[in-house]
């Protein structure tokens, strides 16, 4: 309990100098305007962390570990040729950080890569295209954008198990149907592709939703609106990729099929009082009992491989502002099942989160203090990476 005051009471002196620094700095990104219908659009994009856990890195995970780090920090550019077709490219530099998920690494981890780089075409508002890299479309909870969370972040489980930050090669075709009530999205990815393949296949995807209120008609959802709408949408996805896993890499046997299906809802309502956020989903991710096979993918277990859960968060934006600002506090909270983590079979996480977000100028410049724990169903004393613990992050989001 010492260890969680001295974390949260650093945290918030850390938020206070961080406050001090970029009260004054928000603004909007700069726009280069190249003809009547061409423009481009330059981002800079980040997420500062400093983040507690009561356990440390060693063989036995004694003692507690504190980790400064970049959780996002991005250069985007997002250009238009003309009314129909248009581009992004980002580029994301994180890390170095030790704290992970649910581990703490010995070497802090680091990536500098190509995060999204795809080309548009709005040839109507009911038929869209995105091609080359980019996001998958099946879970809600990862197209809620980076920088639009409710709590810290979006969830830590809510993930396929693609490689490349919930992101993957190929199209998506998407439109928006009734007036914007209802949205579909369409989509052919490369899957996985690790060398250990039983085939070569495409991965599919298919999400609709539905919006009761105001619409939800952009690709990217957030996690509350602030707001500035009356949101109430329930959406559906299903994705499949044929011949994805072996269930015996060694002896190259035991073809597994991939399969994964979620259903979610989100409702938002401002009122005289206070705006109201309320959202949750569930996800199942299935490789066919591959983790059975004796020697399975190590894409089949594991936080992305077959598992199934869900989350429930909720938050509250007070109607007035403090100081230059206004609060907005929330929690969550999560149960999964997964076919295998950390050695472990059958393994359940219960995961539970409260905070609150100072919005100083909307989501281009927040300051977010939470504190989470993780309760592992099956502890084991000679596992480590079993045992229950408590992580304290305190976050600086800056957008220009």
């Amino acid at each position: 309990m010492k260890g969680i005051i001295k974390a949260v009471g650093a945290s918030v002196l850390m938020l206070g100098l961080l406050l001090c620094i970029g009260i004054q700095t928000a603004q909007a990104g700069p726009v280069i305007k190249i003809s009547d219908e061409s423009w481009l659009m330059i981002n800079y994009e980040m997420q500062l962390y400093g983040q507690w856990r009561d356990v440390g890195s060693g063989p036995d995970r004694s003692g507690d570990t504190t980790d400064i780090f970049f959780r996002r920090n991005r250069l985007s550019f997002r250009g238009q040729v003309n009314d129909t077709f248009g581009f992004t490219f980002a580029i994301q530099h994180q890390g170095d950080k030790r704290i992970q998920d649910i581990t703490v690494s010995d070497i802090p981890g680091k990536d500098f890569d190509v995060l999204d780089a795809f080309l548009t075409a709005d040839f109507t508002d009911a038929f869209r295209v995105r091609a080359g890299l980019t996001k998958d479309p099946l879970v809600r909870e990862q197209n809620e954008g980076c920088f639009f969370p409710l709590s810290v972040d979006r969830s830590l489980f809510a993930y396929t198990n693609l490689p490349r930050a919930n992101r993957d090669y190929g199209a998506v075709i998407w439109g928006n149907l009734f007036d914007a009530k209802a949205q579909y999205r369409l989509a052919a990815m490369k899957g996985n592709d690790s060398g250990n393949d039983p085939k070569s296949q495409l991965r599919y995807t298919a999400r609709v939703h539905i919006t009761l209120l105001d619409p939800e008609s952009s690709l990217v959802y957030r996690g509350s609106y602030l707001g500035e709408k009356k949101v109430l949408t329930f959406g559906a996805g299903y994705q499949f990729e044929p011949d994805a896993v072996f269930g015996n890499v060694a002896a190259k046997t035991l073809s597994k099929d991939y399969q994964a299906w979620t259903f979610d809802g989100f409702f938002e309502y401002p009122t005289p009082s206070g705006t109201f956020t309320v959202s949750g989903a569930y996800l199942k991710t299935d490789f066919d009992n591959a983790y059975k096979g004796g020697d399975p993918d190590p894409r089949s277990v594991g936080e992305n491989g077959e598992k199934k859960g869900w989350y429930a968060k909720a938050g509250y934006l007070l109607p007035n502002k403090i100081g230059p600002g206004k609060v907005q506090v929330f929690g969550r909270y999560e149960d999964w099942k997964f076919a295998q983590l950390s050695g472990v079979f059958d393994q359940k996480i219960k995961w539970w989160a409260v905070g609150a977000n100072y919005l100083l100028k909307g989501q281009d410049l927040r300051i977010t203090l939470q504190y989470s724990r993780t309760d592992y169903d099956k502890e084991d004393p000679a596992n480590p990476n079993t045992q229950d613990f408590n992580t304290v992050t305190a976050m600086l989001q800056f957008l220009f």
